[in-house]
């Protein structure tokens, strides 16, 4: 029994003296030691280059909305000519006329659908490389100053008389922070540096009020008379 005592007091110096010396390893090799918020959000808004790209896109889904109002123009303008043909539903005239509009709101539906799917992964193209940039920059900011972790926190106030701000404050995993832990600002100041520009001193004003995630550029379905399937 007094063998069994002596070796497990032996075992337990053991490992007291192993966490002292590796805290001491740690510290000797400089270790990261601290942690930081950001607003990632706030940090898209903020970026350099996001706001161009987005307006750049904006206005070629523009265009492409003009073309496909006036494609659909000219198939309720075809639809309307048939009605006053005089041609009598049924007769090879009139169907000949039915099955070609017909095929033009089909081939429609189809084009509207890729033009969305290519907008959508244009859009996708530009959040991914905007982030990447963010995380970058981030992880150069964070080794440079020994910081091991950076949170991601929403800045906004939740309103109770908005449900959805209240939700989306208690789906938030970081209940409560020091302020001094938030590096938004100084990473937003980073990224221009990374950038070579010059932050707008408009821009460089700390928001509090809520900051919604940026919205995907999306095409809006064309309006006219005729009823063709919508852009979704």
């Amino acid at each position: 029994m007094k063998q069994t005592c002596w070796t497990t007091l032996f075992v337990a110096l053991c490992m007291t003296v192993g966490g002292f010396v590796s805290q001491a390893t740690a510290q000797q090799q400089g270790l990261p030691q601290f942690v930081a918020v950001v607003d990632v959000a706030q940090l898209i808004k903020e970026h350099p280059d996001f706001r161009g790209k987005q307006e750049a896109l904006q206005k070629v889904v523009q265009t492409e909305e003009a073309n496909f109002r006036a494609r659909q123009q000219k198939i309720v303008d075809k639809e309307k000519a048939l009605q006053n043909s005089g041609f009598k539903p049924g007769t090879p005239e009139h169907q000949k006329q039915v099955d070609e509009i017909a095929n033009e709101y089909a081939d429609f539906e189809k084009d509207a659908k890729t033009m969305q799917r290519r907008f959508a992964l244009e859009n996708s193209k530009i959040m991914y490389e905007t982030y990447q940039d963010i995380k970058k920059v981030i992880r150069d900011f964070a080794k440079q100053r020994r910081i091991a972790q950076v949170t991601d926190y929403r800045m906004f106030e939740p309103n109770p008389a908005e449900p959805q701000t209240v939700a989306e404050d208690m789906d938030q995993k970081l209940v409560w922070f020091d302020e001094q832990l938030n590096i938004t600002e100084l990473v937003i100041n980073e990224l221009y540096a990374a950038h070579g520009k010059q932050r707008p001193a408009k821009t460089a004003e700390v928001v509090n009020n809520r900051q919604p995630a940026p919205q995907p550029v999306t095409p809006q379905p064309p309006v006219g008379q005729a009823q063709p399937a919508p852009i979704r």
